[in-house]
């Protein structure tokens, strides 16, 4: 039975080339901490880091300095929601979020008292109008916006540029975890004060990497979420002032960082606009196929909108845990059942509490994989059509 890896909303599989490569190498010759002491092996692993910062900072249009690693896009926005909103301060975001957005702020609204204002559009995919955030920023007279980049949901992709523009100067951060590799995307340009997102998604690298990219004046006035070693101003019992040293505490994920940088120059040569291409049209063939199957309905999905390789279905009567079980043992297709840690999303979507499934694609995928998988989901609806 071939194996169909369609779960690339979770994490990317497989890699870009070289990166398997780049981790094995740097924990074989290169596994120093950077930072810690003048020795050859502290000096190439910081070399790696520091390549691989140059890397993902030409990628996503990010100045080196603040292009900061980390474990993850979820830290990142946690040090933004926590380093930003204190007692009394309003922040907006949208119907779509993930829990790394909702999560922080719902903890600050219990332990801080902020005031949490969602933006309830008028559209059907849920993806706020740049007008419509304006007018609810300016009510609410909101410190910080703190939206998705494009839902994980239903791969819908926010014109957050246009969103920046519309409510500036209040700061816009953005969780790009669904974007970062797979949008053409340039943070230099996009007027927004902070970029989070996963290595390991959109741009292909290893698992426990995120990368924070920041603007002034909100680089110099950020404070970190975690506080401790960093190999500099080793002489101070104060985190250090300077980026990137003063985000980035404790030892890094240097071999998760150097795959990450192998993953990041592999994009690099592709195009990331090539990427887009691609999945874009590989998902809009795909959600005409589902929309075509009697009893299957796709969610969320508006063809005159951006999109990332991402859509949500549903298959009438269907179970969506029991339909993604049978696709990953009878026809070897393995995709993500659920809520996708997006509740707020799917009670927009009205498919609270069951979920949907959620095939998501990447630069690897085929006409062959889509097909295969939408003849998979007509025969499991006939069949359940017949019972």
């Amino acid at each position: 039975m071939r194996r169909i890896y369609l779960d690339h909303g979770a994490t990317s599989f497989p890699k870009a080339p070289g990166v398997a490569d780049a981790v094995a190498s740097f924990l074989r010759n290169d596994a120093g901490n950077p930072g810690r002491g003048g020795h050859r092996l502290a000096v190439a692993a910081s070399r790696a880091i520091e390549d691989a910062r140059e890397s993902v900072a030409e990628l996503l249009g990010g100045h080196p300095e603040r292009t900061l690693f980390g474990p993850g896009s979820t830290f990142w926005l946690n040090t933004l929601c926590a380093g930003l909103l204190g007692p009394g301060d309003t922040v907006v975001t949208s119907v779509l979020e993930h829990n790394s957005v909702m999560r922080p702020l719902r903890y600050l609204e219990a332990a801080r008292g902020i005031t949490i204002v969602t933006v309830r559009t008028a559209n059907a995919s849920g993806v706020p109008d740049p007008a419509e955030v304006r007018s609810v920023v300016s009510a609410a007279r909101a410190k910080l916006v703190v939206m998705t980049h494009a839902s994980n949901v239903t791969g819908a992709v926010f014109p957050i540029e246009d969103i920046a523009d519309a409510v500036a100067p209040v700061p816009v951060a953005a969780d790009g975890a669904q974007t970062a590799g797979s949008v053409p995307f340039d943070f230099a340009s996009s007027g927004l004060a902070a970029y989070a997102c996963s290595g390991h998604k959109g741009l292909l690298g290893p698992t426990g990497t995120g990368v924070l990219l920041l603007a002034p004046p909100l680089a110099d006035e950020l404070q970190p979420l975690v506080r401790g070693g960093t190999g500099s101003r080793s002489e101070s019992e104060e985190m250090p002032v300077l980026l990137p040293d003063r985000l980035e505490a404790g030892t890094p994920n240097g071999a998760g960082i150097a795959g990450l940088g192998v993953a990041a120059r592999w994009l690099l040569a592709r195009g990331v606009s090539s990427i887009h291409q691609h999945e874009s049209r590989l998902v809009a063939a795909l959600a005409e196929r589902l929309s075509s199957i009697p009893g299957a309905h796709v969610h969320g999905w508006d063809p005159g909108r951006p999109h990332t390789g991402i859509l949500s279905f549903t298959v009438d009567g269907a179970d969506t845990g029991e339909l993604a079980a049978w696709l990953d043992r009878e026809r070897g297709i393995m995709l993500r059942a659920g809520l996708h840690c997006a509740p707020a999303a799917h009670r927009w979507l009205g498919t609270f509490p069951s979920g949907t499934l959620r095939p998501g694609l990447s630069p690897f995928s085929t006409g062959a994989d889509i097909e295969a998988l939408a003849a998979a989901v007509e025969e499991f609806a006939a069949r359940r059509r017949s019972t």
